[in-house]
């Protein structure tokens, strides 16, 4: 049997991948080996599409200039058992040098987003030689505040 690592390391890189991929084609491919196609997701307690999620981060990507950044602050794991192949993540993280249009300001600033999430991972493959693990329910929270940059 693959050991496979602990749904704390297993989310870092896969949310890494996600947010700081270098091409769109890489951030397509990042959430495709993250997400099940049959995700269910809430945004801050209201129930979104699969589609919603996916053309949303590929929005904020491709408008940071692949420049994201994302830093982990904390998580808390449950596997379902020593295989790691099913259990449950909650975490939280911030996504920085977000670019959007301020209410104030003409020029593009710059925001992170702070995520607290929790997430039911589960493997789509029963074959235990295989990283197959992909995200099934995900709960987020999620807000953008200004980025303060030191001088």
């Amino acid at each position: 049997m693959t050991i496979l690592p602990t749904f704390y390391a297993w989310s870092q890189e896969h949310i890494q991948r996600v947010f700081e991929a270098k091409t769109s084609a890489d951030c397509l491919q990042a959430l495709n080996d993250t997400f099940s196609q049959n995700v269910e997701l809430t945004l801050n307690g209201s129930p979104i599409p699969r589609t919603y999620l996916e053309s949303t981060i590929m929005r904020m990507v491709e408008a940071s200039g692949f420049r994201l950044s994302v830093e982990w602050l904390n998580a808390v794991e449950v596997p379902r058992d020593q295989s790691y192949r099913s259990g449950a993540l909650g975490g939280y993280y911030v996504i920085r040098n977000l670019r959007r249009q301020s209410q104030e300001s003409a020029t593009p600033m710059l925001y992170e987003r702070h995520k607290s999430i929790n997430v039911i991972i589960d493997s789509e493959s029963s074959d235990p030689s295989i990283d197959s693990r992909r995200i099934v329910k995900l709960a987020l929270v999620a807000t953008d505040k200004p980025m303060h940059i030191d001088s």
